[in-house]
Formats: structure tokens, sequence, C-alpha cells
């Protein structure tokens, strides 16, 4: 049995798959409301990277999105903040932990899954005669390290 992959994203399926994600059916939250809240992902995003978000250029940042996203979900639908209930005889008291936090480390670490292998790779510099190294350089190739580092005396 063969699977296929719809391999391009489109916006309507980052709402799609937040349902999934969450189990939250069109007639708990709506079209608008969802598409409101992918909205609030894609802020998110935008303002922990830096960046603007455009569908389906990285998974990683989509993930993140949806992540994200499927996170307001839950809150949206299952609201925060109450530890316990108290009706009449009976008590009901929630752990701390809510599950759908998950949903934000996921956001969390898909952003920082993506961010971390984007450094460049350049030649790697370091002298080893003298135990420096351009770390600029390295990083995005420009040659702009200051070099607080003072050459030892009597060393050639």
């Amino acid at each position: 049995m063969a699977i296929t992959r719809d391999s391009t994203q489109d916006l309507d399926q980052i709402g799609k798959r937040v349902r999934i994600l969450t189990g939250i059916e069109s007639t708990e939250i709506d079209d608008s409301n969802l598409s409101e809240i992918v909205s609030m992902g894609i802020e998110w995003f935008e303002e922990q990277t830096g960046l603007t978000f455009s569908v389906d250029t990285e998974n990683s940042y989509d993930n993140a999105v949806i992540f994200y996203s499927s996170y307001l979900a839950s809150i949206a639908q299952n609201g925060m903040g109450v530890e316990n209930l108290k009706i009449g005889d009976i008590f009901i008291q929630y752990t701390d932990d809510e599950p759908y936090t998950k949903f934000l480390k996921m956001a969390q670490d898909a952003l920082n899954s993506q961010i971390a292998t984007s450094v460049k790779t350049t030649t790697y510099n370091a002298d080893a005669s003298k135990g420096s190294v351009d770390w600029k350089k390295n990083i995005d190739g420009s040659s702009n390290t200051l070099n607080v580092r003072r050459s030892p005396r009597n060393i050639g």
C-alpha cells in the first residue's frame, strides 16, 4: 500500500491539521475563528523569528505555526486557569500541567530545530599556532570578529 503525501501546503491545510491534532470540530470553533487563531500563530512565528511567514517554504516553520495554533485553539476550546471546581458535594481538581502545553513546546522545538541548523557552513578558520578563531567568519562568512585577546609576550 503506497501512501501519497500532498506536498503543497496552504492556510486551509494548516487549519485542517490544527483540527486533527486538537480534535476540535467545526461546530466547536468555526472556520473564521480558527482562521483568526492561525493568524495569531503566524504573528507569534514572525515575532519569534523576525521572518515573514509564507506557507510551504519550510516544513519546520509550517509545523511551528501548526503546533502554536493548536496550543491557542486548545486554550480557546478548554479555557485556562481553572485549578479546581466544586459543585455541591462534588469536588474536581485539575492537574497543574495542562496537556496542551505540549503543543507550545513542540512549536518552540520546531523553530529551534530550524534556527539551530541554519548557521552557514564555511571553512573553519582557526589558527592553531595562536589559538584564535574568527567566530563571525565561521557563522556568516564575514570577517568582523573583534579580537580582544592579546598575543602572548615573547612569541614571534
